[in-house]
């Protein structure tokens, strides 16, 4: 899934930035501070979390004619990657151009183009949803160990599903139910089994009173 979004994001860049631009997956380097710059936009992943968004429950089952299960798939989950993306040019206002063409080609829609996705994402019909972190890139600097320079973070959501499960018990052939019998009272005049005690006589809901004969 990692291969496939960092594939949609050069794929939708490409389009929209000056010949000669390249698109790199490096992350930021110090030694940038002494290399002549090259004309490129680099995307550098440093995080990848769960997204709630759009999480579903249950499992997505395949049966054949029959009715009996082939396979079950758990629902697509989703997950965010976060992009610090920067720019390296010449001169400091060409970088800030090709940080304004980045950045209108990232996230000018709630989405990634159809057309930038490759078949992996493209057959799961669920979109791939880019947004601005609103944290920024500020922490990053630090880490880096570099001065801050323009840039901005890329949060993308995308879609995963995971490998159909075909390890399944077949169906059952029949089903056998065993049930103990339970002893409310033995009838007047039935034995009682060696061991068990006898049921109490039920108590008598009125007596015959006998009146004397004169």
């Amino acid at each position: 899934m990692i291969a496939e979004v960092d594939e949609a994001l050069c794929r939708a860049l490409a389009r929209v930035l000056p010949k000669g631009t390249v698109v790199r997956l490096d992350p930021p380097k110090p030694t940038w501070q002494t290399e002549k710059p090259s004309q490129a936009i680099d995307l550098f992943l440093f995080g990848l979390a769960g997204d709630p968004r759009g999480a579903a429950s249950g499992f997505e089952e395949v049966r054949d004619a029959r009715g009996a299960v082939l396979s079950r798939t758990e629902p697509p989950r989703r997950y965010q990657l976060s992009y610090l993306v920067t720019a390296r040019a010449p001169k400091i206002s060409e970088e800030h151009e090709l940080l304004d063409t980045a950045l209108r080609a990232l996230t000018d829609g709630e989405a990634l183009p159809q057309s930038c996705l490759p078949p992996a994402l493209a057959d799961l019909g669920m979109p791939v949803l880019v947004d601005l972190d609103a944290a920024g890139p500020g922490h990053l600097w630090t880490s880096l160990g570099m001065p801050a320079r323009a840039a901005f973070v890329l949060a993308v959501s995308a879609p995963h599903r995971a490998m159909p499960n075909t390890d399944l018990a077949p169906p059952a052939e029949k089903m056998d139910l065993k049930t103990d019998p339970v002893r409310v009272g033995i009838p007047i005049g039935a034995s009682t089994p060696e061991g068990a005690a006898a049921s109490p006589a039920a108590p008598k809901r009125w007596d015959r009173v006998r009146t004397p004969q004169s």
